[in-house]
């Protein structure tokens, strides 16, 4: 052997060494592991722990894998919006593989199935800067796959494991890059190493700032869309949803969770095998002299959790919450945490699901069925048979509840007939049927319940998610089962095909509807003239030809019809949009077409504030509503570069929840001079409260700059100030009450009813004064000066669903939630919500929008002020 090969040998066999020795750190050394499949290290080049492992490097492991075993099988269920590939590994024994669609659907008939394997699916990392559980997945997916114990082979006859390993890859990729940018050779654990205090918007959130463990249920982004239909698609028995918590608790969590914090539609059985379920984490954590609790913290109630989703399909949700290392080392008072120990603790809590689950088989396959039959029982004694709802003038958003439910696999039917239920009208073919005698009949009584009673006054999120209350649709329960076209029929949607015609003067399009809007805002960008009809003076009869909102585009006389009408066409196609033709511009049943309450319309260009400081939910909210709803596209500007504010080529300046103190006081007086000039400034929270402050200051003169001592500073000590904690205020209060007291001064999140003054610009687009609103925080607007301007108030202050306690209720009694102020010739927009709440709060997104194309609509209401005597 030449001396070449040798030293080329020699090193092959040291590498083999210490990927052996680094498998060996997490792997149990008292289990035979197949040599023909290849470790973790192989494909990643360092040990699982050591660094972070990219998204393309774990799903690169996961196809090894699948190559590599017949136990193994590996399925792309989707994509991420950064088109990252979304995999499931599924791993069960060669002879299930080789039938493992004909035990898929043997699974799924809960009727007839008191057999086959269990379905266990594991999930990592719905936080990408969480990810101990994505690294986690490589070492359980290499000893299932691998492992040659008994027990391992037992245990994949009797089952079929689904490894999600990246439920969020996009975000996982930043985190990952994050902290491997900062790890040098010697980890470091000091809590003020830059690695633990990541950057803006952090890796916790999926592309647009989502944070998706709050997207199972309104399923709004494509990777919630694409894990929904496998999860329909196989039902598991249990899905273990694997997580991160902050350092300070150092213990490691497993569920069950507060008990009094259970979502009372989840199954006392549920939470029994939960409970039963965590004697196997237990001793697992155990033997690894790892401490952990359960009970506290966490709780069980909002089934937009990937932990609590399950519990109301069938299944046992359970959450795994492991202290995190925020990058390679924590230091804290419980001494040095590593990325290591998190990844092992994650791996060893995934084993402990699969053999406890295993241990429990016959007790977890009895019981879907089980769920359904009381499911079914609970539906029977319901006093209703279904629900219905309309469509508001708004077929669009109806069909998107519809496309919802559906992808819940809820039967959802059109109205056969015209009904009326509680003084409500709903029409046939314009209102849809569910019937609450069906399958799904537990996740129907979720989502339509307005829940009002609680037993503890703390929620972890929300306390309400009335799915027809935030869809702002008209919805009622009716006592007998209506009459309903059998047929499965489309979203609802029945725009007309447009139809030039050679005598129009003009073409018009409904008000409602956000494609009508869409297409209004794209044919602005190409440059077509857009007018909207305002609230005129005179009546308006339902036998004009438009209404207060419509939007119509005048055939421009001897200009290019032909490229226009192709033009209307296409947009009306892509929007699903009906436009009709106006042959005379005279109109006695409503505005000619002269009309001053007929306006024409600009072009928006907005730019979106963002950066630390920023809420970054609310600010994603925001960038996925006007990107992906309006297809517009959406500048940013840092909050940390204030030198780079230049609002000349911008129409709208729009600021999600910020941080009053983050607001670069070098951009006051731009801002206020822009407004003045034209320029609209649409803020929420508490930027909207930023902005009262600002735009009440009235200095001498306005190019000086606005002082230290301004009502911007005095608003910033009143927001981060705590008057409500003095014994003057309070009295002696017993220490062990402070939770309870904190929690009544929080609005966790719940529905209430707002009343809006339909005739207001911003409201155009709404038939119903009462308007479901979410709020989720106690943000107060004062009261404006202009009795004309507040369109949005919140009268009655007792939530619709969900939790608020009394001293919340005090708080926002009365309060305007939303005011729009004419300031010079500009508006400034204060919302005291967000609109666009986690992008499932539809029936307020159109108050947004209004914001965004009405500006122009919102004229001076400043009453007269006349000394003159009457005669003069």
């Amino acid at each position: 052997m030449s001396k070449v090969k040798f030293v080329v040998l020699l090193a092959h066999i040291l590498y083999l060494m210490i990927i052996a020795g680094n498998a060996s750190a997490i792997l149990p050394s008292n289990e035979p592991f197949s040599p023909a499949i290849p470790v973790p290290e192989a494909e990643l080049g360092f040990a699982p722990g050591d660094w972070h492992a990219r998204p393309e490097q774990i799903t690169r492991y996961m196809e090894r894998l699948a190559a590599a075993s017949d136990r193994a099988t590996l399925q792309v269920i989707g994509r991420s919006v950064e088109q990252r590939p979304l995999v499931h590994l599924i791993v069960t024994s060669p002879e299930n593989q080789s039938q493992l669609e004909s035990l898929r659907q043997q699974h799924l008939d809960i009727d007839t199935n008191d057999g086959g394997p269990l379905v266990i699916w594991l999930g990592y990392s719905i936080h990408g800067n969480e990810p101990s559980g994505s690294n986690a997945a490589l070492v359980t997916a290499y000893h299932l796959v691998a492992g040659e114990a008994p027990w391992v082979k037992a245990l994949l006859e009797n089952t079929i494991v689904i490894i999600d390993p990246l439920f969020n890859p996009d975000g996982l990729a930043r985190f990952a890059t994050w902290a491997n940018m900062h790890r040098g050779q010697q980890t470091v654990g000091d809590r003020l190493h830059r690695a633990h205090w990541e950057a803006w918007p952090s890796g916790r959130f999926n592309h647009y700032w989502f944070d998706m463990n709050r997207d199972w249920l309104p399923a709004t982004q494509p990777e919630s869309v694409a894990r929904l239909q496998q999860f329909y698609r196989w039902r598991p028995h249990v899905l273990g949803d694997f997580h991160e918590h902050s350092a300070r608790h150092h213990g490691y969590f497993f569920q069950p969770g507060v008990p009094s914090r259970q979502n009372p539609l989840t199954p006392r059985e549920n939470v029994q095998l939960t409970t039963d379920l965590a004697q196997y984490h237990a001793k697992a954590l155990e033997a690894l002299g790892q401490r952990y609790y359960t009970r506290e913290t966490f709780d069980d109630f909002y089934y937009g959790k990937g932990s609590t989703f399950p519990d109301i399909n069938g299944s046992v949700g359970i959450l795994y919450e492991q202290a995190t290392a925020r990058g390679h080392k924590m230091t804290s008072d419980h001494g040095d945490f590593t990325f290591t120990d998190g990844v092992r603790n994650q791996y060893a809590t995934s084993l402990s699901t699969l053999r406890g689950a295993d241990a429990m088989r016959q007790r977890l396959l009895a019981y879907p069925q089980r769920f359904y039959r009381e499911a079914a029982a609970r539906a029977r004694k319901q006093n209703g048979r279904a629900w219905v709802f309309g469509e508001d003038s708004d077929p669009g958003r109806a069909g998107a509840l519809v496309e919802l439910l559906r992808l819940h696999q809820i039967n959802v039917y059109r109205l056969a007939q015209n009904i009326e239920v509680g003084g409500r009208d709903f029409l046939a073919d314009r209102a849809w049927v569910v019937p609450i005698r069906q399958r799904q009949s537990a996740l129907i009584e979720a989502i339509f319940e307005q829940r009002t009673t609680f037993a503890d006054n703390q929620f972890y999120d929300v306390s309400a998610w009335t799915l027809p209350s935030a869809f702002n649709l008209p919805f009622a329960q009716t006592r007998s089962l209506p009459e309903y076209h059998q047929s499965a029929s489309n979203n609802g949607n029945d725009a007309v095909p447009f139809q030039p015609q050679p005598a129009a003067v003009a073409y018009h399009f409904p008000r409602s509807g956000l494609g009508s809007a869409a297409m209004a805002l794209h044919l602005l960008n190409d440059e077509v003239r857009v007018y909207r009809v305002g609230y005129p003076h005179l009546t308006i009869t339902a036998e004009s030809s438009v209404q207060p909102g419509d939007f119509v585009v005048p055939v421009p006389a001897g200009g290019d019809r032909q490229a226009l009408e192709q033009l209307l066409g296409e947009q009306a196609e892509r929007w699903q949009v009906s436009v009709r033709a106006l042959t005379s511009g005279f109109n006695l049943a409503g505005p000619d077409l002269g009309s001053p309450n007929i306006h024409v319309l600009k072009a928006v260009k907005p730019l979106l504030v963002v950066g630390a400081g920023v809420e970054p939910k609310e600010a994603g909210h925001i960038w996925h509503f006007i990107d992906r709803r309006l297809g517009l596209p959406v500048p940013m500007i840092d909050i940390q570069r204030p030198e780079l504010l230049d609002l000349s080529g911008y129409t709208h300046l729009l600021m999600p929840d910020i941080k009053p103190k983050a607001l670069p006081k070098t951009w006051y007086t731009p801002i206020r001079q822009w407004v003045k000039q034209g320029g609209v400034l649409v803020t929420q929270k508490r930027s909207a409260r930023w902005a009262q402050a600002l735009f009440s200051e009235r200095p001498a003169d306005t190019d000086k700059a606005i002082t230290e001592k301004s009502r911007i500073d005095k608003l910033i000590a009143e927001i981060t100030a705590n008057k409500d904690n003095s014994m003057d205020k309070l009295g002696r209060q017993p220490y062990g009450q402070y939770r309870s007291d904190a929690a009544d001064r929080i609005i966790g999140g719940a529905i209430f009813s707002a009343q809006l003054d339909l005739t207001h610009p911003l409201a155009q687009g709404y038939n119903r004064e009462a308007v479901p609103i979410f709020l989720n925080s106690l943000t107060q607007l004062n009261a404006s000066k202009n009795a004309y301007s507040a369109p949005l108030v919140l009268e009655d202050s007792t939530p619709a669903a969900g939790f608020a306690s009394e001293f919340a209720r005090n708080q926002l009694k009365e309060k305007p939630m939303l005011i729009a102020d004419k300031v010079g010739k500009g508006l400034v927009v204060k919302f005291a919500f967000n609109p666009n709440f986690r992008a499932f709060w539809r029936g307020t997104e159109g108050l947004y929008l209004n914001a965004l194309i009405n500006p122009a609509l919102v004229r001076s209401t400043r009453l007269p002020f006349n000394l003159k005597s009457a005669g003069e």
